[in-house]
């Protein structure tokens, strides 16, 4: 009986040891100075291919939203770029242009406006099957169907930052709150 008493009251001061620690470490990171970045949220994707047989009705159309700690406000421009890739059976990927990607489209501040769904900035933009061959310097008797048109965004801000695809992480990118992957994928069907 003497162990049991014993092994209580020993179990009755570890809880009130326990209980009774705190955590007293508070944070040393300034929150008023904090850089904070900046996302384009996809809110709609009104298109998802090009079409070989119509193609001149085919376009590339999106609807996104600024996301920064200004409510949109710190953009400054958004470059849509594209790229054309076609796989080679037994050669690889093709890309045209060869040296990267070629600007199609430039957006600025002007084009996002306030909108009755969100505190944040909004805009739309549509991009067509021949605007995208232009850019990449390619003409419609060329595709076939299976290549691809890759478009990335590239986010500037008015302090001289930009945000795209490579600097992006995979929870922004891919979540689905966040839903800003800067890059779109439109296959020619």
């Amino acid at each position: 009986m003497k162990k049991l008493r014993y092994s209580f009251g020993l179990l009755a001061l570890a809880l009130i040891f326990l209980s009774s620690c705190r955590d007293t470490v508070e944070p040393n990171i300034p929150y008023s100075t904090f850089d904070t970045g900046a996302y384009l949220r996809t809110i709609a994707r009104t298109s998802v291919d090009f079409q070989l047989a119509d193609l001149g009705k085919s376009t590339f159309a999106l609807t996104l939203e600024a996301v920064d700690i200004e409510d949109g406000a710190t953009v400054e421009t958004v470059e849509i770029m594209v790229r054309h890739r076609r796989l080679i059976t037994g050669v690889g990927l093709e890309y045209t242009p060869k040296g990267g990607d070629a600007k199609v489209k430039t957006l600025s501040a002007s084009d996002f406006a306030a909108n009755a769904d969100s505190r944040f900035l909004r805009t739309s933009f549509v991009i067509t099957a021949a605007e995208a061959l232009a850019a990449v310097g390619l003409d419609a008797a060329y595709l076939k169907k299976g290549d691809v048109f890759e478009f990335r965004l590239i986010l500037n801000d008015k302090k001289g930052r930009s945000f795209n695809s490579s600097n992006v992480t995979t929870n922004v990118a891919g979540a689905v709150f966040y839903d800003s992957p800067f890059q779109y994928f439109v296959d020619v069907e």
